[in-house]
């Protein structure tokens, strides 16, 4: 009877691990769309319907990114008329290794808030857009087989800045904790979710709470993030350090059916247009999407050129004859020819360049290993 109670328990523990694997909350194709509608919160997490804005991302591809087999998915934003016809302007990085889901943590949708925090001159020797860029790593932030309600620590970071000619040490602290599964309605279906709470929080003295910022995520089998909820908050307890009450918006994005498909079409384009590279920031290949207007003349030579924060050109990737239409080229900075021959660029900033005819415009695109 004993060896059949242990039988049946290590039995319900190896199923209930292997449904959590974090891989069956992942698409397993790429081409997969979300659609997202996200609506502003105000500071005790109203919703400001007017300003509500769309989100497509799209499971575009799977590369070594960082040290990590990354699925790359790209994404935009903008009004419900004109997001069809946008490019997709930046890029997340996700991973799943066994029942952990990991996620690149990027600055890029708080720099605004970092670069304004450090306009204050609170702290006129401590840049918190630097000391939060050293920061961006792969964190393991879904943990699928914790238990619900346990908190997990993510990343404690201590430093001390100098405010008004006083020390005052300041404790980062990231970390997890998954919640209670929870089923959700959506205009795609009923999903039964992970749930999860994100949390930064900001410390001074190691007891004094100065900053809390939570993200509260919903994950589906096979749909990964369906709904994800930031609350809006009033900052008033920083005035010790003459920072004045401010206001922090919050976020509340979920799926959404109003955001319809028009079908492809073969057409010659009117207009000429060079897109984001996409992913972006990249490591070791990104793709670069231009369109070649229809005109007066058949074909246009075109030139798509790369140059490094000098100047200096580091690669060709077209210099051709070409009729109009759509393109789509890749550049990889590891192999290929260039003026000086094959390359293996460093990371850093770097500019691509588009001319046709009359036509020229100019991008940029990061490179980090």
């Amino acid at each position: 009877m004993k060896k059949t109670v242990t039988l049946l328990f290590f039995l319900l523990f190896i199923g209930n691990l292997f449904a959590q694997q974090a891989s069956d909350y992942f698409p397993s194709q790429t081409g997969f769309e979300w659609k997202f509608k996200a609506t502003p919160l105000d500071s005790v997490s109203n919703p400001i319907n007017d300003q509500a804005f769309y989100r497509i991302d799209k499971f575009e591809s799977v590369i070594n990114y960082q040290g990590k087999l990354a699925n790359i998915v790209l994404t935009k934003s903008g009004p419900l008329g004109t997001i069809l016809l946008l490019p997709y302007l930046d890029s997340l990085f996700y991973n799943t290794e066994g029942t952990t889901g990991y996620e690149y943590f990027s600055i890029r949708n708080i720099e605004g808030f970092l670069i304004s925090l450090d306009s204050l001159g609170v702290a006129p020797n401590f840049s918190f857009l630097n000391f939060f860029t050293s920061l961006q790593d792969w964190y393991d932030n879904y943990r699928f087989a914790s238990p619900a309600g346990t908190e997990y620590t993510l990343l404690q970071k201590d430093t001390t800045i100098n405010i008004s000619s006083q020390n005052v040490p300041l404790g980062f602290k990231y970390s997890g904790k998954r919640l209670q599964d929870e089923a959700i309605s959506t205009v795609l279906g009923n999903f039964d979710c992970k749930k999860f709470l994100l949390q930064w929080k900001v410390t001074a003295y190691s007891i004094l709470t100065l900053l809390t910022l939570s993200d509260t995520i919903w994950i589906a089998p096979n749909n990964w993030i369906v709904q994800d909820i930031i609350p809006g908050q009033y900052i008033d307890n920083l005035t010790f350090l003459g920072v004045q009450p401010f206001s922090i918006p919050g976020l509340e994005t979920k799926l959404t059916d109003a955001i319809v498909t028009v079908a492809n079409e073969e057409s010659i384009p009117g207009d000429f247009s060079l897109e984001q590279n996409y992913p972006n920031p990249f490591n070791p290949d990104t793709k670069i999407r231009f369109v070649i207007a229809s005109g007066e003349k058949q074909s246009q030579f075109v030139t798509l050129k790369v140059y490094n924060i000098l100047g200096n050109e580091v690669a060709t990737l077209v210099n051709e004859e070409k009729p109009a239409g759509t393109y789509e080229v890749t550049f990889d900075s590891h192999s290929g020819e260039s003026a000086s021959g094959g390359r293996n660029l460093p990371s850093g900033i770097y500019f691509y360049k588009l001319q046709a005819g009359n036509y020229i415009q100019t991008r940029k695109m990061i490179l980090i290993k």
